[in-house]
């Protein structure tokens, strides 16, 4: 008698690389009830231990990773060449799977950008966007994520950041602020898992944008505020971009529109952000 052959499914979603985003998704895959596995370099948490060696990419070890529906890149992948042999290697021993990779919006500087924008390859001194190409034309989906914050990821704790003149110059000359929770990345990621679409890119924001200006007035230190005021009232450019009067009533004037468009996502996936800032100034 033919010994029948058993085939194990796959499980619904391979997490590479646990990371932040992983303590807002497995909450919400646990809520869900959807199975998953991930990888950490160290093996904490009950994870696997695995780590993508990117300085030496011709031979990528996949031996230890479980057959999944959804892979997910939470890491950036800094080349074209470690992207194809992560995606070969896997294939190869697994079959077909959804891959979805993280990246920023950084190279998105247009005003607006939306997901069909250009991309400045100056603002990628890594490589990643050879990457995204890669997992685009095999069919893998990219998600630009902004700002990301929630739990020890906390907006005003960015504020001292800029301490310098300089810094703070940017931020009177530059107001806006792009964010998305950790919460709605998690939403994102599963919508696409579970509504997945081939060669794509999108941006995720939280739909607006903040004002850096309302985060100093809110939680800057008394000497970056006063360093703020000076340039207001002094500098040529700061003047001519806020106008007159203090930057209370900058804010209060508003004009803050944001530059990220990621209402295709939200429209596409059938979705709305939930988790928003709340700046007190």
């Amino acid at each position: 008698m033919e010994q029948q052959q058993v085939i194990t499914p796959g499980l619904p979603m391979l997490i590479l690389g646990l990371g932040w985003t992983g303590q807002f998704l497995i909450e919400l895959l646990v809520q869900l009830h959807i199975a998953f596995a991930a990888t950490t370099r160290d093996g904490r948490q009950n994870t696997i231990a695995w780590q993508l060696n990117q300085a030496m990419c011709s031979h990528v070890d996949v031996s230890l990773l479980p057959p999944a529906k959804t892979v997910l890149v939470t890491f950036p992948v800094l080349s074209s060449e470690c992207m194809t042999q992560l995606m070969d290697a896997y294939e190869v021993k697994h079959g077909p799977a959804q891959w979805i990779l993280l990246s920023s919006t950084r190279p998105f500087n247009g005003n607006p950008s939306n997901r069909h924008g250009p991309l400045d390859p100056s603002k990628d001194t890594s490589g990643r966007i050879q990457a995204e190409e890669v997992v685009l034309k095999r069919g893998g989906t990219v998600l630009h994520l902004s700002g990301l914050w929630g739990a020890s990821r906390q907006p005003r704790n960015w504020v001292p950041r800029f301490a310098t003149q300089q810094a703070i110059r940017g931020k009177l000359l530059a107001r806006q602020l792009h964010l998305i929770h950790g919460k709605d990345v998690a939403r994102a990621i599963v919508a696409v898992h579970e509504q997945f679409q081939k060669g794509e890119r999108w941006i995720v924001t939280d739909g607006g944008c903040y004002d850096w200006i309302r985060l100093f007035l809110a939680w800057a230190s008394d000497e970056q505020l006063a360093t703020a005021r000076e340039l207001a009232a002094n500098d040529a450019m700061c003047r001519q971009a806020l106008g007159e009067g203090s930057l209370e009533e900058v804010v209060e004037r508003g004009g803050v529109r944001p530059r990220l468009d990621s209402r295709d996502f939200w429209d596409t996936f059938r979705l709305e952000p939930t988790e928003f800032l709340q700046v007190n100034a």
